[in-house]
């Protein structure tokens, strides 16, 4: 973490030899903090805030890990009524976990 706005000369501070692990982040104000996560199976992780009124305002992230196979197993298509934003509103929608 550190003061003002990240950018990629910071990533010569961050400590990748022994980390702490965590289950909770701060980020402070006018400042920034990187986070290191492990995805230990395929599937869609979500990664938010836990104070409710922060929650319904979207701070919260989706990370979709793709499994190889490709299988319902993991992991359901994106349902045709989802809400995107930012970059990828008018991109195509993922392909489908379904063969035909």
């Amino acid at each position: 973490m550190g003061p003002g706005t990240w950018t990629p000369q910071c990533r010569k501070t961050y400590n990748l030899l022994d980390t702490v692990s965590r289950h909770t982040i701060q980020v402070y104000p006018r400042s920034w903090t990187a986070v290191m996560l492990t995805f230990d199976n395929a599937g869609m992780w979500n990664i938010r805030s836990n104070l409710w009124d922060r929650h319904y305002l979207g701070e919260q992230l989706y990370m979709s890990v793709v499994s190889p196979a490709r299988s319902l197993r993991d992991e359901y298509n994106m349902p045709e009524t989802s809400l995107r934003c930012g970059k990828v509103v008018g991109l195509p929608m993922p392909p489908s976990y379904i063969t035909a």
